[in-house]
């Protein structure tokens, strides 16, 4: 699916404040092994993009003093209960927000790891049986609001790095699960494109390339979330900085947290600038000027 770049009038910048992740901006918050982001755009709706694992967002959603009453939606990045635990406390929300995903984010799937106790990485009980009845289907792309579309179905280009396989299991054993329903958020503003990843199953440089083919007149100006870069190899790190540096603004800055690793931060830090890379972390307020 092709945008046009120039469709409609440029407007003011988005601000993007981080509900969950794995570390904390500064002590006054608390930080799970998660991720939520609650988009506000300039046209005053708010879009809450993934749900972390427990009711941590809505805790430092409180402590930020923001509201997630009356949502526009619920984007769904994918079907891991980091990502989808807190919708059992989807009553909590005033307003009933409609929740959006990839069909395939229903699937049940299991965690098997050396020593460990077998870990349960679908969506939550709870959860599935609050949101069912508010679920929207998305496949390919959808525009969900004034220059706001999510991407799901990302092509993954033969040999490509896309960390989907791997000891995730289907509930008969079988496996492992592709994790097919990975997606991500872009918004679009006068100056660039905002790319929201979740853990980016569908391989960093997929997903750049699919948003740069819909909308191959605009730039990217930021890079947020889980990018899933940290068991990437230093050609794989090389190429997913080349290819943003071909496509960046100016001022372009990226901001890794959840799964996207240490070493990635440090890669991208060495290819940017540390000034334009910074790490995540509960109670982060991401303003664009």
């Amino acid at each position: 699916m092709l945008f046009s770049g120039g469709h409609m009038p440029a407007a003011p910048n988005p601000v993007l404040s981080v509900l969950a992740d794995d570390t904390v901006s500064s002590e006054e918050f608390v930080c799970e092994h998660a991720l939520s982001i609650l988009i506000r755009l300039p046209n005053g709706k708010r879009w809450l993009f993934d749900t972390g694992t427990t009711d941590v967002y809505l805790e430092n959603a409180k402590r930020m003093g923001e509201s997630l009453d009356d949502l526009s939606g619920i984007v769904i990045s994918h079907g891991h209960e980091d990502h989808t635990g807190g919708l059992m406390f989807y009553p909590r929300l005033k307003g009933k927000p409609p929740v959006f995903g990839h069909p395939y984010i229903w699937h049940k799937s299991y965690q098997v790891r050396p020593d460990k106790p077998l870990r349960i990485t679908g969506i939550p009980y709870m959860s599935r049986m609050h949101v069912s009845p508010v679920f929207v289907p998305v496949n390919n792309t959808k525009q969900l609001d004034d220059d706001l579309y999510f991407f799901t179905d990302i092509p993954r280009e033969p040999g490509s790095f896309a960390p989907t396989q791997g000891n995730f299991f289907n509930e008969d054993g079988t496996g492992p699960v592709p994790l097919i329903d990975d997606g991500s958020l872009v918004v679009k503003t006068g100056k660039g494109l905002i790319v929201v990843m979740g853990c980016a199953h569908a391989g960093y440089t997929n997903i750049l390339k699919a948003v740069h083919k819909a909308f191959p007149e605009e730039n990217l100006m930021a890079v947020i979330g889980g990018l899933h870069l940290g068991n990437a190899s230093e050609a794989v790190l090389k190429e997913a900085a080349d290819f943003t540096d071909d496509i960046r603004t100016a001022d372009f800055r990226f901001y890794g947290g959840h799964c996207t690793g240490g070493k990635a931060i440090a890669y991208f830090k060495s290819r940017f600038g540390d000034d334009a890379v910074q790490s995540l972390g509960s109670g982060k307020v991401i303003a664009f000027e």
